[in-house]
């Protein structure tokens, strides 16, 4: 995987996409800052990400997906940045392999390294100051960030995991993990991988079980509960630190 590049270096570049013309049109409304990217994470890998910041922003956000959910974290990115979250929204996957995410989407080992990258990236930043961190991660990411919040390196204050497969992360992350965990599953889920793994967990943990996201829109009940999760658990340490547009 390649190195990670601070603002303004040749680890990443803005990417073009009505994605990210609409975010920036809506920067007035909801967040001061709101920049789309595309970053280096291997010799030829570019991944999207995208970061928002409010005016006053009381901790970060790493939201993880592999393009199924890009709907369903943009509107979870607006719901934490308007209660003082800043976020950094991450597809794991390139532009090409979204074609193919219900099967690279399973490659928990190659997403984590990426995940990696990325989150040593964001601590290059001068916006990221010392702000407490939390994580979410969609499906199989969820698996990816319990692996980033075991290292001993890292400091993550809460996960939330909707739709999760906890499962993915092996039984050493879940044994090590102290963060405290979220698990969302949809009533129309197959619960017996996340139930086999589930007691492994000694971290404050707490599993939901929500009737299924909707086909379009939001998933209201997943978003409402992660909000409150991390408002609960992440401590409220505000920052005015400015961030110029792209």
């Amino acid at each position: 995987m390649g190195s990670p590049s601070p603002a303004g270096n040749d680890g990443y570049r803005e990417r073009p996409s009505r994605t990210a013309a609409g975010q920036r049109e809506n920067r007035a409304t909801w967040a001061f800052c709101v920049q789309a990217l595309r970053l280096k994470v291997g010799e030829r890998s570019w991944i999207d990400v995208s970061f928002a910041l409010p005016e006053s922003t009381r901790a970060f956000v790493l939201i993880l997906e592999t393009g199924n959910d890009a709907a369903q974290s943009q509107a979870l990115a607006q719901a934490l940045t308007a209660r003082g979250f800043g976020t950094l929204t991450v597809c794991l996957l390139t532009p090409n392999e979204c074609a193919d995410a219900e099967e690279i989407a399973w490659h928990v080992n190659d997403l984590g390294e990426r995940a990696a990258t990325v989150l040593e990236w964001l601590h290059h930043q001068p916006f990221r100051g010392n702000l407490p961190l939390a994580a979410v991660g969609w499906r199989t990411a969820a698996a990816v960030s319990i692996r980033l919040a075991a290292r001993e390196d890292q400091t993550f204050y809460a996960l939330s995991c909707p739709l999760g497969r906890i499962d993915l992360a092996g039984a050493a992350p879940l044994v090590t993990l102290t963060t405290p965990i979220l698990l969302m599953t949809s009533s129309a889920d197959d619960d017996k991988p996340n139930t086999a793994a589930w007691p492994h967990i000694g971290a404050p943990k707490r599993w939901e079980r929500l009737p299924p996201p909707p086909p379009k829109g939001p998933w209201l009940e997943a978003i409402a509960l992660t909000c409150e999760w991390f408002e609960r658990h992440l401590p409220h340490t505000p920052s005015t630190q400015t961030v110029p547009a792209g």
